[in-house]
């Protein structure tokens, strides 16, 4: 929950405490709408810059999200309003990924790693189809890698982990004319659900992926669970701020353990019901210039779990960690910590 507009107070205090909590990776959003407001004037770079000189000054990787269509842009189904417009597909795909080019080659070297469009499944996000979206993936990754080839590209977080998710990405990689199922390089789901069922679900999705042909890294882009016993819907967590640390010292060794290759946890309280209290912070929302916040038992617990895994022996290919933002780690480390925690 961090934006380009965000202030820059704002954006360092959660780049410290991501930091602080032993994350690998922060997971951010970079609207193309903010960057290329203007049909003729040129990108506006500076929330980019922050964010570059965050990056380096807390050594954390970024996964950029890439989303927000520029309103000249924008080809709106029937019905949606202007305001709207920035959750509307382009009309011209090529103009889209030629703009998420030109980002990657600005933060080329920092930040290489690029999601396209949050919960593109999700009609709250995306305003296409999935045949939309698949142009707009396999455009944009040949941009990035054009203009980047270090870079990575990750699918779009799916909000929907069940039949009907898998039906949305069926179609997606069935659109004729483009090979939109060879054009990601990070597999990417969203995962909500009781502590016990994490594990299999990611399991699932690794066998999604490897029917398909992809073989390639499975991340967790979102997983939470709220503080406030109103919304924890797990019986086995359900008494509030040490529930939802318990939760996760259970849950993110068990996707761990399932094939999951980082996972992140939301980071701060944001919106509201469920997710007014996910936060490892309870925060005000939006950040101000002179944010407020508290570090929840969870935000110790990730902590602790960062630090157990980073020392059992992981997969020292990518970072070893666990944090509000995100957590890297290979089977042995996560089936290590596994085993000395409470059975989800």
């Amino acid at each position: 929950m961090l934006y380009l507009t965000t202030p820059f107070v704002g954006k360092q205090a959660m780049f410290q405490e991501a930091a602080a909590v032993g994350a690998s990776t922060i997971r951010l959003d970079v609207e193309l709408s903010a960057v290329f407001a203007d049909e003729s004037g040129p990108p506006d770079w500076v929330g980019i810059d922050q964010y570059i000189w965050l990056a380096r000054r807390y050594h954390l990787r970024v996964l950029a999200d890439l989303l927000a269509t520029p309103w000249y842009l924008a080809d709106c189904p029937g019905g949606a309003s202007f305001a709207a417009s920035y959750l509307c597909p382009p009309a011209d795909p090529a103009t889209w990924a030629r703009d998420a080019g030109a980002i990657a080659a600005h933060t080329r070297g920092v930040i290489d790693d690029f999601e396209i469009i949050n919960e593109p499944d999700g009609r709250w996000s995306f305003l296409g189809t999935p045949q939309q979206y698949a142009h707009i993936l396999a455009a944009s990754y040949a941009a990035i890698h054009a203009a980047d080839p270090a870079a990575r590209v990750a699918l779009g977080g799916l909000m929907d982990i069940g039949t009907a998710g898998k039906a949305w990405l069926d179609a997606v990689f069935a659109t004729p004319g483009i090979n939109a199922a060879r054009s990601y390089d990070i597999g990417n789901i969203h995962v909500r659900t009781s502590a016990a069922e994490t594990g299999p679900v990611v399991t699932g999705w690794r066998r999604y992926f490897s029917r398909r042909g992809f073989h390639g890294p499975l991340w967790v882009t979102e997983t939470g669970y709220p503080a406030d016993p109103a919304w924890q819907t797990d019986v086995r967590y359900h008494d509030g701020p040490a529930s939802q640390a318990a939760w996760m010292m259970c849950a993110i060794p068990a996707m761990l353990a399932a094939g999951a290759t980082t996972v992140f946890v939301t980071e701060r309280d944001s919106l509201a019901g469920r997710y007014a209290s996910e936060g490892i912070l309870r925060s005000s929302d939006p950040l101000t210039a002179d944010p407020a916040y508290v570090r929840r038992p969870s935000f110790y617990a990730i902590q602790r779990l960062a630090r157990s895994l980073a020392g059992a022996g992981a997969d020292q290919r990518e970072p070893a960690s666990s944090a509000s933002c995100g957590d890297r780690s290979g089977g042995r480390g996560c089936q290590a910590r596994t085993r000395t925690t409470r059975p989800c």
